[in-house]
């Protein structure tokens, strides 16, 4: 019965966390099952020891080491802008990713992958990724295009340990195209930037007939414990190696991407499942839901 009550007292206080920190959280019913509300605990830590606000947005002015990105943001652009007229920023077979890749609504090319070398990037993009490799703080890059007409629904990222930069290279310069973080507006322009942190929930739209191309990475959240940095870096730097996919040769690969048919599929069968049956489906997944919160709280205990 501990083990049970301690579960639910942890389930309950994760949803709690969730909905107290969003300006407009979603439903309840969807919170309950939400990937977001399991994440807490794994966050927490970076959020307790962050250095910097957490707060949506965050001062540039923390990250001194982002300036050189912004003293050569048209040197990036150029790069970006070949790239994309030369048909080299695509969709990919990248599970993380796998949601925003539908209807040809957003299109990648990736830059850095921690410390994994992608070919194709230092080939097409030489220099701008000898702008990146100066960065140490910066883990994650990549070219991000949103066609016109398109948006990316409301969601929230995984992982605490890293804070968003975006800067605009190629954009509508519209207010109909920009992103929602925390209920608040941010417009695109080009040679502008902004960090935040992706596990509040945003969104991205672009309700123009302009494609809008940015850079897009992942910079580590400064901590007051180095050790804990370490940690949540070594994490990162695990579960990327899974991901990463060269963008020229679908074959260079994570392991993760290479078993992420197999779970796409799944994800499939769960949905006929769900149309077929949904009692069933409902019935299952909280068997699920509940035998997880069960083992963790036979931990703690």
């Amino acid at each position: 019965m501990a083990v049970i009550i301690s579960a639910l007292l942890l389930y309950v206080g994760c949803i709690v966390f969730i909905r107290l920190r969003n300006a407009q959280p979603f439903g309840l019913k969807r919170q309950l099952t939400d990937f977001s509300t399991f994440m807490v605990p794994f966050n927490i830590p970076a959020y307790l020891l962050s250095k910097v606000p957490t707060t949506p947005r965050v001062d540039k002015s923390h990250f001194p080491e982002l300036q050189l990105i912004e003293d050569n943001w048209e040197t990036i652009r150029d790069e970006a802008l070949a790239l994309y007229t030369g048909g080299n920023i695509t969709a990919k077979d990248d599970l993380p990713a796998s949601s925003f890749y539908k209807d040809g609504r957003w299109t990648s090319f990736y830059l850095k992958v921690y410390d994994n070398k992608l070919p194709s990037a230092y080939a097409l993009a030489p220099k701008t990724m000898a702008l990146l490799d100066q960065i140490p703080s910066m883990n994650i890059a990549l070219f991000a295009v949103l066609m016109p007409g398109k948006k990316l629904n409301r969601h929230h990222d995984p992982f605490a340990y890293t804070l968003r930069y975006s800067m605009g290279l190629s954009t509508p310069n519209d207010e109909g195209c920009g992103l929602t973080i925390n209920e608040d507006d941010y417009i695109w322009r080009d040679g502008d930037s902004v960090v935040f942190d992706e596990t509040y929930i945003h969104s991205a739209w672009n309700n123009t007939d302009t494609p809008r191309i940015i850079l897009m990475t992942d910079v580590d959240r400064p901590m007051k414990l180095k050790l804990v940095q370490k940690i949540y870096w070594a994490f990162g730097w695990f579960f990327n190696r899974l991901f990463f996919i060269d963008n020229l040769n679908p074959e260079h690969t994570g392991v993760g991407n290479k078993l992420g048919k197999g779970v796409l599929a799944y994800k499939q069968f769960l949905k006929s499942v769900k149309r077929r049956n949904k009692p069933f489906y409902v019935t299952a997944k909280w068997c699920v839901i509940l035998g997880v919160l069960g083992a963790i709280g036979y931990q703690i205990v």
